[in-house]
């Protein structure tokens, strides 16, 4: 499978993930293409699941950028909510019946504007309905896609009105592996921790980060970690690995402010 993370937070946008692509009863990891910029808007994209699409086991790096521009030329005001239904439905049409069996999950993250100005909005396109509590894995796997906007209209509300929202905060979306999603998530505390601790120092001069570049970095640091573990791992293939794709948006002019 592999790991993605979309960060939102008021330096910008991050549409991150690993390289690895990996087969059953096959030991070892060739690379692909998983996050894609939408162009037709401020936005990306990241996959998790099957890379393979179609009878004709079509590559995901040759059919999500065709996908892409089929509704870009298609749509005469197209905008990141039109394309993830889109998606959804060429996903329910071009996958088979066996590769719909697995999960997969497609985050979608930028800016788009509406009502309440030009704001951050994350959304999920995917075929599970559940996390298995135990053991990490997806359930409940559909036929048929859904989709979500997880952050504008439900995290950051819900946190908003709680008066829960903190300077510095920001919001983090990962999925993928469950190994390795759970040890993405353990190290991303741990890590935090340490970071907070070094950067607490009154004698020393590190310091958060203060741009989207910055920020970037410390995410393409994480992937790359549990990527390393997976390379010195008992696991039949290194499902997490090869060098980080990050993607990063700027805030456009007047892109509200989230904390």
């Amino acid at each position: 499978m592999t790991i993605i993370n979309s960060i939102v937070s008021d330096h910008g946008l991050i549409q991150a993930s690993d390289s690895n692509l990996t087969q059953r009863r096959s030991p070892y990891a060739s690379s692909g293409k998983k996050v894609f910029p939408l162009g037709f808007t401020d936005g990306a994209l990241a996959v998790a699941g099957k890379y393979s699409v179609g009878v004709g086991k079509k590559r995901m790096d040759t059919w999500m950028p065709s996908c892409i521009s089929d509704y870009a030329s298609t749509d005469s005001s197209p905008t990141q909510e039109g394309f993830a239904n889109y998606l959804k439905e060429r996903l329910n049409n071009d996958l088979t019946s066996l590769q719909k069996t697995y999960p997969t999950i497609i985050q979608i993250v930028g800016y788009v504007s509406d009502d309440d100005g030009v704001h951050p909005a994350l959304h999920v396109v995917r075929n599970d309905s559940s996390i298995n509590e135990r053991t990490g894995a997806y359930e409940g796997i559909q036929p048929t896609f859904k989709v979500t906007e997880d952050f504008w209209i439900c995290d950051y509300k819900n946190a908003k009105d709680a008066g829960d929202i903190r300077p510095g905060q920001y919001w983090s979306y990962f999925n993928g592996t469950p190994d390795g999603r759970i040890a993405f998530h353990n190290f991303g505390e741990l890590f935090g921790g340490f970071l907070n601790a070094v950067w607490s120092q009154p004698n020393w001069k590190f310091r958060p980060p203060e741009s989207l570049d910055e920020f970037a970095s410390i995410v393409e640091l994480q992937i790359r970690t549990i990527g390393t573990l997976y390379g010195m791992s008992n696991y039949p293939a290194p499902s997490i690995g090869g060098d980080p794709q990050v993607h990063t948006i700027a805030p456009p002019p007047g892109a509200v402010r989230l904390v």
